[in-house]
């Protein structure tokens, strides 16, 4: 019975997200270039775990959102972005948020993980050093390597997000409720600082 129930479940993810995998194309390179009045923040997604699920990426300004794109497992999007203060947003079966405060011309980097506690995936940051999830893992760089990059389709986009902002704004102020009420420790494991862009 079990087994049933997760796999309606995941049927009903995948009817309610799948259509927004076809909304991303190969980028022209796969050469990630950074920008001088901008940050660059790459998210990558590479667990087999859970792969069957879509996941779709946000940034959040102002309490609104802005949609980055779809991430399916095996790629990665070069996000960017203003620097300073930023809220990110991932959205699979449940949202769950990084924080992160950027630099001008840095590259920062963000591994798309599932997070059991959640039922969703959690953009994790990974940092130069001393980290779970560090730039000097071999698994950081087999991330790098066996990721492809991936980029909107933003006609198609901006028509899909269009019928979807709402849906996804309410999913937004449940779940960022729960997030602010983590100790300001739980909240630092997901914040990319300054210093964590190369």
């Amino acid at each position: 019975m079990k087994k049933l129930i997760t796999l309606l479940l995941t049927s009903a993810v995948l009817l309610t997200t799948g259509c927004a995998s076809n909304l991303m194309k190969p980028a022209a390179s796969e050469t990630i270039v950074s920008s001088d009045d901008k940050a660059t923040i790459v998210f990558m997604r590479n667990s087999f775990v859970a792969s069957a699920i879509g996941v779709e990426m946000f940034e959040v300004v102002d309490g609104k959102l802005e949609f980055i794109g779809s991430l399916p497992t095996g790629n990665k999007i070069a996000h960017k972005t203003s620097p300073g203060k930023k809220v990110y947003m991932a959205y699979g079966t449940a949202a769950d948020f990084m924080i992160a405060d950027v630099r001008a011309g840095k590259t920062y980097y963000s591994i798309v993980r599932p997070n059991w506690g959640t039922g969703g995936f959690a953009p994790t940051p990974i940092r130069p050093t001393n980290s779970e999830y560090t730039m000097q893992s071999e698994d950081f760089a087999g991330w790098v390597k066996n990721t492809k990059l991936v980029e909107l389709k933003k006609a198609e986009a901006e028509t899909w997000f269009a019928g979807k902002k709402e849906e996804y704004e309410k999913i937004y102020a449940e779940y960022w409720s729960r997030f602010e009420r983590k100790t300001p420790f739980e909240k630092s494991q997901r914040t990319l600082n300054p210093q964590d862009g190369v």
